[in-house]
């Protein structure tokens, strides 16, 4: 089994959609948020030009096992795809 590790950031509604969608990949068993332990930063975009819309956006720490490494791959290509569709930001990572 492979573990997907990754951060969304981007309007709630639009990431249960994406999280809604995931759960019914071929060869993906689980898909659920993980608990925050820290809480997250506010950081300051002005300096960098980004819009800072703190209140409709917020990071949501999600884990996904898929069956095997090809699922895995297949996942992470898809969860890209609709993150680019809807408007939201993810980041992979290896832990969180």
């Amino acid at each position: 089994m492979r573990t997907l590790r990754f951060r969304l950031d981007g309007e709630p509604e639009r990431i249960g959609t994406l999280l809604a969608l995931a759960r019914s990949f071929d060869n993906v068993d689980r898909v659920e948020e993980v608990a925050d332990e820290e809480p997250h930063r506010d950081e300051d975009s002005s300096s960098a030009g980004l819009r800072a819309d703190v209140e409709h956006a917020d990071f949501h720490d999600v884990e996904m096992h898929a069956l095997d490494a090809r699922a895995a791959e297949q996942a992470r290509g898809e969860v890209q795809r609709l993150a680019r569709e809807l408007g939201i930001v993810v980041e992979f990572l290896e832990r969180f």
